[in-house]
């Protein structure tokens, strides 16, 4: 085998990676940085730390507002939770989404990355 095509072999980028990525480190846009799609990555991770920082700041909150006396402040108490479950709602349907939308362009990615990748190695 010669060199250049050991070279591509190496490089190239393969659906199983890049779907095991999005399966398991999706939230984060990892299968995106695996692809190249440094914007949409960053974008990604960006998005869930938004939406994680939220929620954690509501989960305080809770935790929090259990520690003292409810009494008086029962309404309150229930527009954080209703909060809290409209973030989580927002983030796994806008997250689902981007990730169904990610998982149908894998192949097309891949595709032009290998393509690109090959022209480069063996100049054609």
């Amino acid at each position: 085998m010669d060199r250049r095509m050991v070279e591509y072999e190496a490089k190239k980028q393969t659906p199983l990676v890049a779907y095991i990525l999005l399966v398991v480190f999706g939230l984060v846009g990892a299968h995106n940085f695996y692809l190249g799609r440094r914007q949409q990555a960053l974008a990604q991770l960006l998005f869930s730390a938004v939406m994680a920082g939220a929620m954690l700041w509501l989960f305080v909150g809770f935790a929090s507002a259990e520690m003292r006396d409810m009494s008086g402040d029962f309404d309150a108490f229930v527009r954080r939770a209703y909060t809290f479950y409209a973030i989580a709602i927002i983030w796994g349907i806008g997250t689902f989404g981007w990730l169904v939308v990610n998982a149908i362009e894998v192949p097309k990615l891949i595709a032009e990355h290998n393509l690109r990748l090959h022209e480069r190695i063996f100049g054609e």
